[in-house]
């Protein structure tokens, strides 16, 4: 019964920590987004405000905000999704080992030598 409630409770903690991690995921991804914008918009604005560049500069640098943005955004989730990928077959790579070396340490063999 206690083995029951304490691997729930494991359950239910990888289950927190894997929501946090998509969490981050996504807020890193607008971020990544968000970011060149701004920036854009800003070197926009420096242009409008102090070399007196005409307006429609903003929509030309707004793309291409809205363009590096996007392009890193995309780089960032390829990316991110490859270490996922790479941290799972970790895991069950060493799943798999200790798996193994209990089933060593407790073989059939063993266990009858000592019993």
């Amino acid at each position: 019964m206690l083995f029951t409630i304490f691997a729930l409770e494991v359950e239910l903690y990888k289950r927190f920590i894997s929501a946090l991690y998509a969490i981050n995921i996504v807020f890193q991804a607008l971020f990544t987004l968000a970011i060149p914008i701004a920036i854009f918009l800003l070197f926009a604005w420096l242009l409008v405000s102090y070399a007196s560049w005409p307006t429609w500069i903003y929509v030309v640098f707004i793309i291409l905000g809205v363009l590096s943005g996007l392009y890193s955004m995309i780089k960032f989730i390829i990316s991110a999704t490859s270490a996922l990928e790479r941290l799972e077959k970790q895991r069950e790579d060493s799943h798999k080992i200790k798996n193994e070396n209990l089933s060593r340490k407790y073989s059939d063999e063993d266990f009858n030598q000592k019993h």
